[in-house]
C-alpha cells in the first residue's frame, strides 16, 4: 500500500484510513489540530510497517534512524494490548518521559526510541525523535530528543529503503 501523501514510499499492512471520531479523540488528547500532511499520511499508512531509514547528521556522521513501526489511530482487537495505538502511546509517553506538550507520537524502531510530529504553535509540524542513548554518537549513554526535520514531508523524502536483512523485522 502505498500513502497518496507520498506515493514514492512502500507502507507494508496498513490499517483502514483513521475514522473522523478518532482523528477528533486525538486531536482532544494532543490538544491541538493534526496538519493536513499527518492526516493524509494516516489516511494512507496508518499503523503499517515503513522499513526505511533516515540519516541524522552528527558531529561523528551521519547516523541511521529506522522507525518502521507506524503507530495506529485503529483500537487493537478486545484482548489485545493497545501498544502502537497513538492514544496509547502518547499517554505512555507522558507518564515515562514527561513529554512536553505539542509532541505526538507517530511510530517506533522496535525499541525505546520513538518518532513525533511536534504540534506545539512555535514549532508546527517539525518531525522531532527520541533517540535513546548512544555514546558512540554523542558521547551520553542518556536518551535524548532531537529535531530530525522541518515537515514530515521533508522526512519523508529523505527516508531510504532499509537493506538491513532481519527475519523477523518489527516482530
Amino acid at each position: 500500500m502505498q500513502p497518496d501523501f507520498f506515493p514514492a514510499l512502500q507502507v507494508d499492512a496498513p490499517r483502514a484510513a483513521p475514522t473522523d471520531e478518532e482523528i477528533a479523540a486525538i486531536e482532544t488528547a494532543v490538544g491541538e489540530k493534526l496538519p493536513l500532511d499527518l492526516l493524509a499520511f494516516l489516511a494512507g499508512a496508518n499503523g503499517g510497517k515503513l522499513d526505511y531509514t533516515f540519516e541524522h547528521p552528527t558531529e561523528a556522521g551521519p547516523f541511521p534512524l529506522c522507525f518502521y513501526s507506524l503507530y495506529s489511530t485503529r483500537y487493537p482487537f478486545p484482548g489485545r494490548s493497545p501498544g502502537g495505538l497513538i492514544l496509547h502511546e502518547l499517554e505512555v509517553e507522558r507518564r515515562l518521559k514527561g513529554l512536553r506538550p505539542g509532541l505526538l507520537p507517530i511510530a517506533a524502531d522496535g525499541g525505546t526510541s520513538v518518532l513525533y510530529v511536534d504540534l506545539a504553535p512555535e514549532r508546527r509540524g517539525r518531525i522531532v525523535a527520541y533517540v535513546e542513548g548512544l555514546p558512540g554518537w554523542d558521547g551520553t549513554p542518556e536518551g535524548c530528543y532531537v529535531d530530525l526535520a522541518p515537515s514530515l514531508g521533508e522526512y519523508l523524502a529523505a527516508l531510504y529503503l532499509n537493506t538491513v536483512d532481519e527475519s523477523k523485522r518489527g516482530g
